[in-house]
């Protein structure tokens, strides 16, 4: 399984929102395709073959993907449409959560933290395009630094910083642990690089 597999299986609003904004915030292009569900009276036979193995039948189907782009997932809507979902990914977070999440599980934390930093926390890529000097690396590198502390320090104390980079206002710096402090910064750097991707002109 993929780090990609693993957030489509377990994301709260995957079936609430639009696939697209769900995935292009972690950088991937959507392509998607469909057809319809058989009808019953206009394709009988088809009909009933879905009807008894609705995958199977999906899974037969033929679908034109664009080279570069890659199947992540094929599923009937409540409108009766088969979807077939491929993506391309064009960002560094999005080339990570295409990797086996057995393989890297500290990846995979960073992409769960940086899911919950687009859901809960609105840091879209709107938000993000807003913070051009380098705010969101200097709170990367504030978590990162506050991690190196505690962690030299055995843990002592985990609410020291490491530097006066915190950019933002101080209820929003909410250190934990040395992993917590890590996995934030990791998924801060990874909003950081897909923003100066978008302000180069690169699709994120």
């Amino acid at each position: 399984m993929r780090l990609i597999d693993d957030l489509m299986g377990s994301h709260p609003l995957l079936e609430e929102r639009p696939v697209k904004r769900i995935l292009e915030p972690f950088g991937f292009q959507i392509h998607i395709e469909t057809q319809d569900v058989p009808c019953e009276m206009d394709d009988p036979q088809g009909h009933e073959k879905f009807c008894a193995n609705p995958q199977g039948f999906m899974d037969a189907l033929s679908f034109s993907i664009p080279e570069g782009f890659t199947e992540l997932d094929r599923f009937e809507t409540e409108g009766g449409e088969i979807v077939m979902l491929a993506v391309q990914s064009i960002t560094p977070l999005a080339h990570l959560l295409m990797l086996p999440v057995d393989s890297f599980p500290s990846i995979s934390a960073i992409a769960a933290e940086r899911r919950r930093q687009v859901e809960a926390e609105g840091w879209s890529a709107e938000h993000d395009d807003r913070y051009r000097d380098g705010q969101l690396a200097d709170a990367a590198a504030s978590y990162a630094g506050t991690a190196a502390l505690t962690i030299r320090a055995r843990g002592s104390d985990s609410s020291r910083r490491s530097t006066s980079q915190w950019p933002w206002p101080e209820h929003w710096w909410k250190p934990t642990t040395p992993r917590r402090d890590l996995e934030k910064a990791g998924a801060l750097i990874a909003a950081e690089l897909a923003r100066m991707d978008r302000a180069e002109g690169m699709p994120s």
